[in-house]
C-alpha cells in the first residue's frame, strides 16, 4: 500500500535512507552520512510530498519517496527486502502523478539508482562537480512518468 508518510515515521525513514546512502556510495564512509542525518530530516520535514510503501504491516514503511520544490525527487529508498519488486517504480509514478515532469540529482557512483531512473524515462541533462561529495552530481529529468 502507498500512502502519505506520517511525522512519527521519521526514524524509520532515516533507517531506510542511511542504509541506501551507505550501500549506494562506496567512496563515502558511513560517518559521512551520519553527519548529514540532520539535512535528511530537514528535507523530510519540508518535503512537499512524502509517500511510503507499507508491505507486511501497514504501520511499517518499507520504502519511501520525497519531493522537494514540487518536482524534485529528493529521496527514493526501498528496503532490501522489497528491492526489485516494482516498489520504486510505483513510488515514482505516485509522486509524479499530475506533474508534467520530475527532476533529480544522483551522484556519479550511484549506478544502481542511475540505471533504475533511466529505465523509467529519466535522462541526463547535465553534470556539475560537487566538492562536498568529491564527485560529479548528475542532473536528470523525466517528462514521461511511469503509469
Amino acid at each position: 500500500m502507498i500512502r502519505k508518510a506520517e511525522s512519527k515515521e521519521l526514524d524509520r525513514l532515516e533507517q531506510l535512507w542511511l542504509h541506501a546512502a551507505v550501500s549506494s556510495h562506496p567512496s563515502l564512509p558511513r560517518g559521512f552520512w551520519l553527519e548529514r542525518v540532520h539535512q535528511f530530516r530537514r528535507d523530510c520535514r519540508r518535503a512537499g510530498l512524502c509517500l511510503v510503501f507499507t508491505g507486511r504491516h501497514p504501520a511499517v514503511a518499507e520504502a519511501f519517496v520525497t519531493l522537494l520544490d514540487q518536482d524534485r525527487l529528493a529521496h527514493l529508498c526501498v528496503s532490501p527486502l522489497f528491492a526489485g519488486c516494482g516498489i520504486g517504480a510505483s513510488l515514482v509514478a505516485a509522486a509524479g502523478h499530475g506533474k508534467p515532469q520530475l527532476q533529480t540529482r544522483v551522484l556519479r557512483e550511484n549506478l544502481r539508482t542511475r540505471y533504475f531512473l533511466q529505465k523509467y524515462g529519466f535522462v541526463e541533462t547535465g553534470r556539475r562537480h560537487c566538492v562536498e561529495y568529491g564527485q560529479p552530481l548528475i542532473l536528470m529529468r523525466c517528462s514521461s512518468l511511469p503509469a
